[in-house]
């Protein structure tokens, strides 16, 4: 668990907050306290002092640089640690002290870790679905592939941090964000992460670096978190990579194509069924170009800041409790299945605003 002792300041209940994630981390089924390690970014007592009274182990350390360097290099000092402190390990959990983690945290984590030895083409396993809400998310033992690296209680393998990320890991007067670096496709090299449709965490934390309570009340407060213990996954073999391209395929010859002239915006879109596959196809001329799903992502009010959650073009959430796909036409490979008739669903942007100089 990794500790940014730089709120400590600033955030008068940050010792309740810390409690709460300890709370939850050790109430999860499966938990092993002497496999936990929390590392405080500065020598402050209260947090150590909270550590203790967990009876769990904390390590301090000096803090380098400042703003998103100081907290980068937080990072690498305690992953490098970890691994220096556990030689034999092959991989380690990455939690932060503003996170819940669900019940069945680690049982998600052990029915899922084996593939991150198997399949080459993965990048991590996280326990965060970007675009899992509570009006989005539905079937708590679906899992996704997916081309970008969400964080917030994730799975990193050894082999990838010392061959890999530490070596070239930013130096400190680079005053980048860690996570968005760990995203970059210099070090993804196309790999891909597992997630849940349902999280396995929930990001409570309202005060930080970079999160204030709007933004947090707009992205966050209403992620869903898994509750039900002892959750067995589906078909986890299928999501290595070969596999989980029969499934796409599979899903796709399934699915029922939505009537692409209706509204996507409008509740009336997704028919008033459940348990039902639909599909629509939304314009994307290129691999960059998310005009279309940037537009769709905000009036489905998911996460519309950056793109994630995709996989080769594609999305997978729910609606209605009903599971919809959405493709990127004509850059997706998917988009092959689309029929002649069907015109790719294209969100015009709203016009930007004229700035006036003073």
């Amino acid at each position: 668990m990794i500790m940014e002792a730089t709120r400590l300041k600033f955030v008068f209940n940050v010792a309740f907050l810390f409690c709460r994630m300890l709370r939850s981390l050790l109430s999860a089924q499966g938990v092993n306290p002497e496999k936990i390690i929390v590392f405080i970014d500065g020598y402050y007592e209260e947090p150590m002092d909270v550590v203790e009274l967990f009876g769990l182990k904390g390590v301090q350390h000096t803090p380098i640089s400042i703003k998103n360097a100081r907290v980068s290099q937080h990072y690498k000092a305690s992953l490098t640690a970890t691994f220096n402190l556990h030689p034999d390990a092959k991989f380690t959990v990455v939690l932060e002290e503003d996170l819940d983690i669900s019940v069945d945290f680690f049982s998600f984590l052990s029915q899922t870790i084996h593939l991150l030895e198997e399949d080459e083409s993965l990048y991590c396993i996280s326990a965060w679905n970007d675009q899992g809400y509570e009006h989005t998310a539905e079937d708590i033992a679906l899992l996704y592939r997916v081309e970008s690296m969400p964080g917030l209680g994730w799975v990193l393998k050894k082999s990838l941090y010392k061959d890999e990320l530490e070596p070239k890991w930013p130096t400190p007067e680079k005053l980048w964000d860690w996570d968005m670096w760990v995203r970059m496709p210099e070090q993804r090299k196309g790999r891909e992460c597992i997630i849940p449709d349902v999280s396995r965490s929930y990001h409570f934390g309202i005060v930080g670096l970079n999160m204030n309570g709007y933004f947090h009340e707009a992205y966050f407060k209403k992620h869903k978190l898994n509750t039900v213990p002892n959750v067995q996954l589906k078909n986890i073999d299928s999501l290595k990579k070969d596999a989980y391209e029969k499934e796409i395929h599979k899903l796709l010859s399934e699915a029922k194509v939505l009537d692409h002239t209706k509204n996507p915006c409008e509740d009336s879109f997704i028919p008033d069924t459940e348990g039902k596959i639909y599909l629509m196809y939304i314009r994307m001329d290129q691999e960059a170009d998310f005009t279309t799903w940037t537009q769709l992502a905000k009036c489905l009010h998911i996460w519309d800041l950056d793109v994630r959650g995709n996989h080769k073009g594609m999305w997978r959430l729910f609606r209605k409790k009903n599971h919809l796909l959405v493709v990127g036409t004509p850059s997706s490979p998917y988009s092959a299945k689309k029929p002649a008739s069907i015109i790719p669903i294209y969100i015009e942007p709203p016009p930007k605003e004229d700035v006036e100089l003073n």
